[in-house]
């Protein structure tokens, strides 16, 4: 049984074929509420972890990958969200800090019970190993977005050609997952904090609200993949994460 035991088990949704092997996780975005049966996982805004498939057999997310894919789903609509136009491939919005903390954990759990390689997958390829994003086995014209498409010899991961899934903001996301998975496999408790460290946050905290009211963004970077939280949701990330440590 490969089920990962911080996720809730919904039940087997189609399990059907074995996997052949495990080489990727791979990250989706749902365009919807949580879960997706289709995927192994799916991770709501608040951080949730949602598991429709035992990873020992196949999901149906990723096509010509299924053999050796993880699939992790992502919700991306409500309060979280705000309203955005599902028609439009550049508004897909990131993912939220909880959602960041959830992916890394399955990546973690996936090295951990899968050999899954931490490090970035670089395409689709049958060779290429690590922390992918759905889009990279996907075929279109993705010149006016930030990160491309299927290459030569890639897997085909979709037969939808030109979706952008899982969108450049959660894709960009990506370099935090990896980071924050190989934290957790190493043993590394962010929740345990100096207080010189706690006293530097809440110093920033104090000058970014007087900035910029109850809204910050995050590492002072005003490119368009970089998303803005509200303190409420960046403290509730916070103590979440804390109670999950004790």
């Amino acid at each position: 049984m490969a089920r990962m035991p911080k996720a809730t088990w919904l039940g087997e949704h189609s399990p059907g074929r074995l996997m052949a092997r495990h080489d990727i996780v791979c990250v989706h975005t749902i365009v919807g509420f949580a879960p997706a049966h289709a995927a192994h996982f799916s991770v709501k805004a608040d951080g949730t972890i949602l598991q429709s498939r035992d990873t020992r057999f196949q999901s149906g997310a990723n096509l010509n990958g299924n053999r050796r894919v993880i699939a992790i789903e992502n919700e991306d609509h409500g309060r979280s969200f705000g309203d955005w136009n599902t028609g439009n491939g550049h508004a897909v919005p990131a993912l939220t800090f909880e959602q960041v903390e959830g992916n890394a954990e399955i990546l973690a759990w996936a090295h951990r019970t899968h050999g899954i390689p931490l490090r970035m997958a670089p395409n689709s390829r049958p060779t290429s190993r690590g922390l992918a994003y759905h889009r990279q086995g996907i075929d279109g014209d993705f010149s006016d977005f930030d990160f491309p498409g299927r290459v030569s010899g890639g897997e085909v991961w979709s037969e939808a050609r030109g979706k952008v899934c899982p969108g450049d903001r959660k894709i960009d996301q990506r370099r935090e997952i990896l980071a924050r998975a190989i934290e957790i496999v190493n043993g590394v408790d962010v929740t345990k904090l100096s207080q010189e460290s706690l006293d530097q946050i809440r110093r920033l905290v104090r000058e970014e609200i007087a900035k910029a009211g109850d809204t910050i963004r995050i590492d002072h970077d005003d490119r368009r993949s970089t998303p803005k939280w509200s303190l409420t949701t960046t403290l509730r990330w916070i103590r979440n994460t804390a109670a999950r440590r004790r």
